[in-house]
């Protein structure tokens, strides 16, 4: 068909306007699917900053929190002897010394020995339980086994916790004096304030001169509130005094380091 002047100019107008459309609205669908995407990365993004802005909500909370497991960390290890100072032996010679003095007992040997890493026990009553199939024979109720269970519950949370390792320093002494005043100086060192433990002593004379006395055929004096005394036997002295050799371990942890919590 032949198209005269007039149809052509209506046919180009056409093709113009949907040239024109189709300009328009594939910019519009392309923005549009831009658009849906856009707001779904917001979303997203939104959903992080809020997480984000949650846990900063929650820092002074945990740097608190941090803190106080760091003071009642630092206040547990204040029973223990300072690594530092169980290194020197002039710094343990003092607390030994210091106790001898108040007890009037003579020191005669110290030895600081070396450092090891130790397990920390704990003390608990190991109990075999003899009577568990006459208990289950009279438990009719289940009440006997849960007595049973309760009374040894303590010692068997204690055998089944982990051990913590620490620090051992043995140190041996060898000391003179009388019963009652060695007596003192060992419980002196018990109640020390820091982790002693005294793990053996020996007495080279457990009668404190009695017998020696006894065999010479002469008596020793009274001995007033632990004095030493002493009876003349032929050409030696006998004395109301032992000499005793003592084990010790102390016990050291490194201390941690305050943490730093602070935001930077």
């Amino acid at each position: 068909m032949k198209l005269n002047y007039r149809d052509k100019i209506i046919a180009g107008v056409l093709l113009a306007i949907v040239i024109l459309l189709i300009g328009f609205f594939v910019p519009v669908k392309n923005m549009n699917n831009k658009n849906k995407s856009d707001k779904k990365i917001l979303a997203e993004k939104q959903t992080i900053k809020a997480d984000y802005e949650a846990k900063i909500a929650k820092i002074p909370s945990l740097q608190e929190s941090i803190r106080s497991l760091y003071n009642e960390a630092s206040d547990a290890t204040k029973i223990f002897v300072p690594l530092d100072e169980v290194k020197s032996q002039i710094k343990v010679d003092s607390y030994m010394q210091k106790y001898a003095d108040e007890c009037k007992i003579k020191i005669k040997n110290l030895e600081l020995g070396a450092s090891t890493v130790t397990p920390l026990n704990y003390y608990y009553t190991s109990s075999k339980d003899n009577f568990s199939a006459l208990r289950d024979q009279a438990d009719v109720n289940g009440t006997l086994k849960k007595e049973y269970e309760a009374s040894v519950a303590e010692s068997t949370a204690l055998s089944q916790r982990a051990k913590e390792s620490v620090i051992k320093t043995q140190y041996a002494m060898k000391i003179t004096g009388t019963k009652e005043n060695i007596w003192k100086y060992l419980e002196a060192i018990k109640n020390f304030d820091k982790a002693v433990v005294i793990n053996s002593v020996t007495l080279n004379d457990y009668t404190f001169g009695k017998d020696a006395a006894k065999k010479a055929g002469v008596e020793l004096p009274e001995s007033k509130d632990g004095e030493e005394v002493s009876v003349q036997a032929g050409e030696s002295v006998i004395k109301n005094t032992s000499e005793a050799q003592i084990i010790l371990s102390l016990y050291s942890v490194i201390e941690m380091e305050e943490p730093d919590v602070e935001m930077k």
